[in-house]
């Protein structure tokens, strides 16, 4: 009978037991799905986000595409330079489709999609319009749409909507982190609790079953049970420590993530074995255990060792277990491996670190080539006013040589048609006296006067339109000439240093220096007001050099280079022009007051013959002159 009434006792204890076990195996088991389901999703939501991110990226590098082969073929206009836009314009349409397809369950997102969507239709427009001038009206078409700055406004508007969507999806991949970092809390929160439901109820069943059962037997059972409970957990590393920290129970997740096999543990070295040498070194698994046994919990996220001693990344809690009277027992040591989550989040910093190196380059090469476009533009529109106003300062000369030569050719027709007349006189002269007209021969005397004076003014015309002793004496010897017939019709006290140059120059060299010496002259006869003129001829080099200089009034040399005096004084573009014909130089120094020097450099080349040095024409006078002809007609 009491066998019968102990036995049903000792069965209802261990259904009793059995239930408890269960039910706390059915709690483990839905907590560990339920804690996978939550890192699968946590996992999936930061899969999404990072995927989010790239094809934003992605979006971003095809609108630098865009830009750049847009506003390579507005300069160029070559073809080649087009594929980046082309390519970019294919690539934006997948990828702002596949951005639509990701954020389809956000509306905020999908609104901001639409903003994309417009701006980028506009921002397309305006590249086919820039590609199109390009095309029709050349660079100037296509830069004049690009000088609007829509463009670069355009690309401005789609960095912020895609900066506003790279934002808000890293905004709500914290948020879900976060709510999964708290609903993991609650579960451990929750967990703990259970672990301690579960030591209080193995304490009640304990207490009922010491008086059935002996407590090493109950506490083998207890053992027992716990291992059924956490051998089906493998993301997790649940260990039973006893007080000294020797590993007293393992499960099958604790074998996987740290390398070491259950019998090499069990009742074998300490948990130390699983903390870096450093650590150890340091006391830190000690340390750890003081701090779980004082403050009730030790958690911490942290560097733990493989078998191998490879290290890895892990989130560790340690709760101490007491029996209950307090006293303690042991400790629960759960880790988790957290190697894959932090190399993702270090992968996606990295990554998110790159295209921020990435669009800054991409941003200062955008500057740079803004700065070359500007720059480049800059001297195209000073070379085009540079051309246009020598394009007008030629229409000016054209026009002003022109009156020159009808100027000239109606002085020469004047001078040939006195000769004419006298001509005509001495042709009647001649006639009478073939007839034998009374008092005829009394006329011939006259005759030769007027022939004399004929052939008299015939040489100054020939003079005038070019010494023949230019050709037949030199250069040094028609310059002093030119220089006499100035000083006898002005008055001028000359002086006329020829140096060494007495032999014979290049024709093109002997004219272009005695037109401009003429014309200073002359000049100077008609403006200056001098009483003393001085000319200079020497060689420097393979160069010759014309100085002629007066006292004169001067005058104001940059209002006479102004095109509005250019039009009625040709003398210094004609002086300048016959220089630079030679490839040579003319420098005017002069000022009001104090008079006017005019020096020209022309080149005679190397295999001019020059005559070894004589003494000058004229001696050279002691005074410096200090300038030159006087402002042309």
């Amino acid at each position: 009978m009491n066998a019968e009434i102990v036995n049903p006792g000792r069965g209802d204890y261990t259904l009793s037991g059995f239930v408890a076990a269960a039910f706390v195996a059915v709690v483990l088991v839905c907590a560990a799905y339920w804690l996978s389901v939550q890192q699968s999703s946590a996992a999936a939501a930061v899969s999404h986000t990072h995927e989010v991110l790239t094809t934003i990226a992605r979006t971003r590098t095809a609108l630098v595409d865009i830009q750049n082969g847009n506003r390579g073929f507005a300069i160029t206009g070559h073809d080649e330079d087009l594929e980046p836009y082309l390519r970019g314009r294919t690539a934006i349409a997948a990828e702002t489709a596949r951005l639509r397809t990701l954020v389809a369950d956000n509306p905020a997102q999908q609104q901001r999609l639409s903003d994309l969507d417009r701006r980028l239709d506009a921002r397309l427009a305006t590249a086919a319009q820039v590609v199109t001038a390009r095309r029709d009206g050349g660079f100037e078409a296509a830069r004049a749409i690009l000088d609007t700055g829509l463009p670069r406004q355009e690309m401005a508007n789609l960095r912020g909507v895609l900066d506003s969507l790279e934002a808000e999806e890293e905004k709500l991949l914290q948020q879900r982190l976060m709510e999964h970092e708290q609903r993991v809390r609650w579960f451990w929160a929750g967990m703990t609790a259970v672990v301690v439901v579960l030591v209080a109820a193995l304490a009640v069943l304990y207490l009922q079953i010491r008086r059935h059962r002996a407590a090493q037997q109950a506490l083998l059972e207890s053992e027992t049970r716990f291992r059924l409970m956490t051998s089906s957990v493998t993301e997790y590393a649940i260990m039973m420590l006893d007080v000294q920290g020797r590993v007293r129970s393992w499960n099958t997740g604790a074998q996987r993530i740290t390398g070491y096999l259950a019998e090499e543990m069990v009742v074998g070295p300490d948990f130390s074995c699983f903390y870096r040498q450093e650590d150890v070194r340091e006391d830190k698994p000690m340390r750890v255990l003081q701090a779980a046994a004082s403050e009730g919990r030790f958690a911490e996220e942290g560097w733990l060792a493989h078998r191998d001693g490879s290290a890895f990344w892990a989130s560790i809690v340690i709760a101490p277990m007491r029996d209950p009277q307090g006293a303690l027992r042991g400790f629960s040591m759960i880790v988790r491996d957290l190697a894959e989550q932090r190399r993702a989040a270090e992968t996606l910093r990295a990554e998110v670190r790159e295209r921020v190196r990435a669009e800054e380059e991409l941003q200062r090469l955008n500057r740079s080539l803004e700065a070359l476009v500007q720059e480049r533009t800059a001297e195209l529109s000073s070379s085009n006013a540079d051309l246009l106003q020598a394009k007008l300062g030629l229409r000016v000369l054209s026009a002003q040589l022109i009156a020159a030569q009808e100027q000239e050719r109606r002085q020469i027709a004047r001078e040939l048609d006195q000769t004419g007349q006298s001509l005509a006189v001495i042709r009647m002269h001649l006639t009478d006296v073939m007839r034998g007209a009374e008092g005829a021969t009394a006329l011939l005397p006259n005759c030769i006067a007027v022939t004399d004076g004929a052939i008299a003014h015939v040489r100054a015309v020939v003079m005038n339109l070019r010494p023949t002793m230019l050709d037949d004496l030199g250069l040094a010897e028609a310059l002093e000439w030119a220089l006499d017939e100035q000083a006898q019709a002005v008055g001028w006290k000359t002086a006329l240093d020829a140096g060494d140059v007495r032999g014979h120059l290049p024709s093109d060299v002997r004219t272009a220096c005695f037109r401009i010496a003429q014309e200073a002259l002359a000049n100077a006869a008609r403006h200056s007001g001098a009483s003393e003129v001085k000319l200079q001829l020497k060689l420097a080099g393979n160069e010759l050099e014309l100085t002629v200089s007066d006292n004169g009034a001067g005058f104001d040399l940059e209002r006479y280079r102004s095109p509005e005096e250019l039009k009625n004084h040709v003398g210094l573009v004609t002086m300048a022009e016959r220089a630079s014909l030679l490839g040579g130089s003319l420098d005017i120094d002069t000022a009001a007051g104090r008079g006017t020097r005019i020096r020209a450099s022309l080149p005679i080349g190397a295999n001019a013959e020059i005559a070894e040095p004589a003494a000058a024409a004229t001696p050279a006078s002691s005074e410096s002159p200090s300038s030159a002809a006087a402002p042309p007609a």
